[in-house]
């Protein structure tokens, strides 16, 4: 995407098109959304839409990364306790900050994680996932330790359940607070027997707690 990101007019832009694109996702498959539904539907020009982006490829392919980016930046946060144990900074996934940001983003995850046709966002934020998971144990594991469970198989196992749980979250109508989802996947989690799984460690779940944290 061409241009100054931080300009309020492209960030304009970008958001409008970026809503125009889920709005489509929820009605037809992605192949059959061409460039002038998405510009109609995001009310710009075709003109404005090829300023920033080549093609079609090249804006849904921006447009998910950013929102990938987003949702990062949001949740992976310096644990204090491990970056001052290993003497270097350390990045933990929050699990507080993660539902919370999905919930005020349902529309948009609902759409990207529990529809069939678009798969591809999956499997990419199970990549980003794996590659923060990957990081995390890179700094934390000793340098001659062989993990217990293979670490291949730590992943798939952490990446599926998490994914899974949010998916199906989204899917029931979010009848659970972001509060409330925080404390119970943390219990679960608490319940696994880190001595043998290191990357459990990467997931902070605190939460403060809640009167009511049924909907």
């Amino acid at each position: 995407m061409a241009g100054n990101k931080t300009d309020p007019r492209v960030v304009k832009t970008r958001n409008s098109l970026r809503k125009a694109l889920v709005y489509l996702m929820q009605r037809e498959k992605l192949e059959d959304i061409s460039v002038q539904k998405i510009t109609e539907t995001a009310n710009i020009t075709r003109g404005t839409f090829y300023l920033h982006y080549k093609d079609k490829k090249d804006f849904i392919r921006s447009a998910i990364n950013e929102i990938l980016d987003e949702f990062f930046d949001q949740v992976m946060v310096e644990s204090e306790d491990l970056s001052f144990s290993k003497g270097q900074t350390v990045q933990v996934f929050s699990l507080q900050k993660a539902f919370q940001y999905i919930e005020s983003e349902a529309d948009i995850f609902d759409v990207l994680l529990n529809n069939e046709r678009n798969d591809f966002f999956y499997e990419q934020l199970y990549d980003r996932l794996s590659e923060q998971l990957s990081r995390f144990y890179t700094v934390m594991a000793e340098a001659d330790e062989q993990p217990k469970v293979p670490l291949n198989l730590q992943i798939s196992f952490i990446d599926s359940a998490l994914l899974g749980i949010i998916s199906h979250w989204l899917k029931d109508g979010m009848i659970y607070t972001s509060r409330y989802m925080t404390q119970s996947v943390g219990k679960m989690l608490d319940q696994l027997d880190s001595n043998n799984i290191l990357l459990l460690d990467f997931f902070s779940h605190e939460a403060e707690p809640a009167l009511q944290d049924i909907q």
